[in-house]
């Protein structure tokens, strides 16, 4: 008797409160963080990365070489995401733990307030390695710009991700690809699940002269089936010819495609209603070759042109 008494006493001061201008407490409503300050925080990161630098003696020259595209804010997002698996590999060359950096929950609008979150992870995890490796150094305070888009962003992460691979010692290897074409692999069979897709798809022979090359121009392949596949949906799609090489090629240009290949079918996942399908984490495989990146973004490829949305 005394809990019911209390429970309409309370329910009875509620409607008093509210009939004189009193409101329950709502969920704040999400700050929204510009291009700007992700660019300034992007900088952070530039500067902590240079600190490394300086602190294991390397001179290494950015060519600070920038492209002109549409990308969006998906594609920044997974930017970030490759600068933390270039700080995982880090760690692994001086006796830690490599991680698995954070997948995000597929989204149809993803907006610069989770761009910032990942500039904080990348920070976050630089702290870490500082204070696990005893490097010493702070770096000046953020400075606020001005006019930056989603492209500025992207490509002072690209010049970041350069320095990572000159502080690691070397480029990204295709086994680092290969690692990140599974996660491919990975959404493809969710999508063909979801569809209710039959597997009848078969590898491509294998190419046992396989370059870089050969691997980001097998990206750009399955990039086709995944823009055929938005377009479908109903979905815009990017324009990415700016990062179509045919000289110089890299795996890092091959990991970069791959990674925004990702990123593309998450808006794909998210219109097909799979909100909570998250991309697995790399499952890291040593001594990969570009025959068999090439081989498995191939039968990635094949799977996928045989999903039908309309």
């Amino acid at each position: 008797m005394f809990a019911s008494y209390r429970i309409c006493r309370t329910a009875w001061l509620i409607t008093v409160l509210c009939a004189i201008g009193w409101t329950l407490p709502v969920e704040a409503a999400e700050k929204g963080i510009t291009p700007n300050e992700v660019f300034s925080e992007a900088l952070q990161i530039e500067k902590e990365v240079d600190l490394l630098k300086r602190h294991y003696d390397i001179t290494g020259v950015n060519p600070g070489v920038s492209v002109e595209a549409d990308v969006q804010f998906r594609h920044v997002w997974e930017k970030c995401y490759v600068i933390l698996l270039k700080l995982s590999i880090f760690r692994r060359n001086h006796g830690l733990p490599g991680f698995a950096p954070l997948a995000l929950e597929p989204n149809l609008d993803l907006n610069p307030n989770l761009n910032w979150a990942q500039t904080q992870r990348i920070l976050s995890e630089v702290m870490i390695i500082k204070k696990l490796l005893g490097i010493p150094g702070t770096v000046s305070p953020a400075t606020l710009v001005q006019d930056k888009r989603p492209i500025d962003v992207f490509n002072k992460l690209e010049q970041i991700s350069y320095a990572m691979d000159l502080l690691n010692g070397s480029p990204v290897r295709p086994s680092d690809v290969y690692a990140e074409a599974l996660r491919v692999n990975e959404d493809v069979n969710s999508i063909m699940r979801k569809i209710g897709t039959l597997d009848t798809a078969v590898p491509p022979a294998r190419n046992p002269n396989a370059q870089p090359v050969d691997s980001l121009n097998a990206a750009f392949v399955l990039l086709n089936e995944i823009q055929r596949l938005q377009r479908q949906l109903g979905l815009d799609i990017t324009d990415f010819s700016a990062f179509h090489k045919t000289d110089n090629v890299v795996p890092s240009d091959a990991l970069n495609m791959v990674t925004l290949c990702i990123a593309d079918l998450q808006v794909i996942k998210a219109r097909l209603g799979m909100w909570h399908q998250i991309t697995p984490p790399a499952e890291f495989h040593e001594g990969k070759t570009p025959t068999e990146v090439v081989q498995l973004l191939g039968y990635v490829t094949a799977k996928l042109h045989l999903v039908k949305v309309q």
